[in-house]
Parts: C-alpha cells; sequence; structure tokens
C-alpha cells in the first residue's frame, strides 16, 4: 500500500468559495445591476455545469475560460453583451479581487489541522491570477501550507503537468506519495495523473457521477476515505 505523505489542494471551489454578497454589492454599487444573493447563486451553478456539459473546462486554457465564465454568468444575469466585458474587467482588477473567493466551508481548517497534526505536508496548487497568497492571508490559513503554487505567479497553469511537479519539487516529496484535492476533474484529476500524483475530486453538486477516482463532497469529509484509514 502506497504511504502518501503530502496533499495538495485547490482553491476555487474545494478550500474556498464565492462570495456572493460581495459580487451583489459591487454588481449593484458600481454597475447598476441589482440582483440577490441567491439569483447571483443560482446563475453561477447554471453557468458552471453548461461549461462542464459543454466540456469547455477540458479545451480553453485557464485565462479564456475565465473570461468566458464570467460573460456566461453575467448574462445569465441580465447583463447586456455589450456591458459584460467591463464588468468583467473591473471585477478582474478590483484591488480586493481575493475577496470575491473568500467563503470557507466549515470544518476546513479543523480538516488541515488534521492532516497536519499527522504529518502530513500541505500545499496549494491553483489555477488563477495572483492572488491566491493574499487570500489564505486574508484568512489566516498562510502558515497550514508548506508551498502555495499560483499559476498566475510561476507561469503554467493545470493540467500542465509542470505546475504539480514544481509543487513536488518545492516540498521535498516523490509524486507517488502526493495526493492532489480538486474540484475539475478535467483539470485537477487529469493533471495529477499526467503527474504521476494520486488524485481526489471534490464534487459537491454530484456533476461527475461517471467519472472513475476518489471523490468526496467537501474537504471535510476526506479523513473518511480509506487511504486514511490507518491515521487514528
Amino acid at each position: 500500500m502506497v504511504r502518501f505523505d503530502t496533499i495538495f489542494f485547490d482553491i476555487g471551489n474545494t478550500l474556498f468559495f464565492f462570495n456572493y454578497e460581495f459580487l451583489r454589492e459591487m454588481l449593484a454599487q458600481r454597475f447598476g445591476v441589482s440582483r440577490t444573493v441567491g439569483e447571483i447563486e443560482q446563475k453561477h451553478a447554471e453557468m458552471k455545469r453548461a461549461l462542464v456539459t459543454e466540456k469547455l473546462v477540458a479545451t480553453m486554457s485557464h485565462d479564456d475560460l475565465w473570461w468566458e465564465a464570467y460573460r456566461r454568468w453575467l448574462l445569465l444575469l441580465g447583463v447586456e453583451e455589450g456591458e459584460t466585458r467591463g464588468i468583467s474587467e473591473a471585477i478582474r482588477n478590483h484591488p480586493f479581487r481575493h475577496l470575491f473567493w473568500s467563503k470557507m466551508d466549515e470544518g476546513t481548517p479543523e480538516t488541515l489541522d488534521w492532516f497536519r497534526e499527522r504529518g502530513f505536508k500541505l500545499g496549494v496548487i491553483s489555477n488563477a491570477e495572483g492572488q491566491i497568497r493574499r487570500l489564505l492571508e486574508h484568512a489566516h490559513m498562510e502558515e497550514r501550507f508548506d508551498t502555495i503554487i499560483d499559476s498566475g505567479v510561476v507561469g503554467f497553469a493545470k493540467p500542465d503537468e509542470r505546475i504539480f511537479k514544481h509543487a513536488v519539487e518545492r516540498v521535498g516529496a516523490s509524486t507517488a506519495s502526493c495526493i492532489h484535492v480538486g474540484d475539475l476533474f478535467e483539470v485537477d484529476v487529469v493533471g495529477a495523473r499526467q503527474a504521476g500524483i494520486t488524485p481526489i475530486l471534490v464534487d459537491r453538486d454530484n456533476l461527475s457521477e461517471e467519472v472513475s477516482c476518489l471523490k468526496v463532497r467537501r474537504v471535510a469529509d476526506l479523513p473518511k476515505l480509506p487511504i486514511f484509514s490507518d491515521k487514528p
């Protein structure tokens, strides 16, 4: 049986989740787009399902996917096509853009501590725009990680195996002893496997029933997996 000693985590929809209230306030105050938090969250879910169904996650670059996701989301919220780019640019260039992804599931910090107490090294591998360290500092979470890899900083993004191998080198581990936890099959699972790392998919909305890999609904469920059964 493989002995795992290192776990890497994705950020968006894995450790952190979208702060719909923060976006609601920005849309209303700066652009006159008045929507409820419930409407914004519902349209976000519709947009994500469409991107997965159309397999755009597997075919578009991280940057192109970012712009397309916000374009579709804003259209679903009733924003005119000609206005979506300007609003997306305001989100992208927001001085506190890390706050758009600042919600955390109950039990997440305690789960990370559970692994650290059992000797695991922890790291972050995230496709982002350079704001991940600032987000972790805001949440007082940065000290829980041995390395923080942000694609916007290192210059290559998942599923490129280089970002995974870079993270492995930073913590001084071997790929065979590493696990990567993320929410996108085409990005996190495929990329980790190509790098020789064991993947675990976080499938909160049960969008990936057909895929073959270890799965959990939330990060707090990880310790229940059989691969960690020897950890008291």
